[in-house]
Formats: structure tokens, C-alpha cells, sequence
């Protein structure tokens, strides 16, 4: 458990790489659902009782592609997300060093920052 106002640190570029896992990690799934359906789902050997078992392979089959998708899905969204942490996280370094700047007076107050924050009113 961590206390309030513990000190972390992030780094912005280990974000993206996290995500670029995430999307090879996806794109292996990918790969993975096609083997699943068009070889995992293949009855065409099935003679006597085994054709009785061709709606359940097929079924399997497909719900298992499906899954794989949903998965897929799910690490693409969530590789967006870190990239769009990243920079967010990028942004609020840049506010950071602008503030502390501003009130070393090292620089005006951009006019963003007046609008937003009311510094240099």
C-alpha cells in the first residue's frame, strides 16, 4: 500500500514501449486465432461417429477465435492508452517547468497559462 503523496517517477518513452508489446502481443493473437479456426477447426477428416462431434469443434473453434479477438482488441486499447498517458505525462512536465520558471522568473507567464492557471494576474 502506498502512502498519499508518495513520490513516483515515470518515464514517458518506457510507456510507449509498453505499448508497442502490447500491439506485437495483439498481433501474435491474431496469428493465433487464424491457426485456431482454420486448422484447430478442421473436421474434414471426420467420418462415422467423430461427424457427430463437427457443430462442437467448429463452435469451439470459433469461440476460441473470438476470444482471441476480444483480446486482441482489448491490448490494442489499452496500448493507445499508454501512449496517450505518455504524453500526458510528457504535458504535465512541460506545465511543471513552466510554472517553476514563471516563478523563479526566469519567464513570463505564457498566456495559457494565465488563462488557465491565473498566473501572472
Amino acid at each position: 500500500m502506498t502512502a498519499m503523496g508518495e513520490k513516483f517517477h515515470v518515464v514517458p518513452d518506457e510507456l510507449r514501449g509498453y505499448s508497442g508489446l502490447l500491439e506485437r502481443q495483439a498481433e501474435h493473437f491474431l496469428t493465433i486465432r487464424e491457426h485456431a479456426i482454420v486448422k484447430g477447426g478442421d473436421t474434414s477428416g471426420f467420418t462415422g461417429l467423430l461427424s457427430l462431434l463437427d457443430p462442437v469443434v467448429t463452435g469451439v473453434a470459433q469461440l476460441y477465435g473470438e476470444t482471441l479477438e476480444a483480446a486482441t482488441k482489448k491490448m490494442s486499447q489499452d496500448a493507445e492508452t499508454l501512449v496517450k498517458s505518455a504524453r500526458t505525462y510528457e504535458k504535465a512536465d512541460e506545465v511543471g517547468v513552466c510554472l517553476i520558471d514563471t516563478a523563479g522568473g526566469k519567464m513570463e507567464a505564457p498566456s495559457w497559462l494565465e488563462r488557465f492557471l491565473g498566473v501572472g494576474e
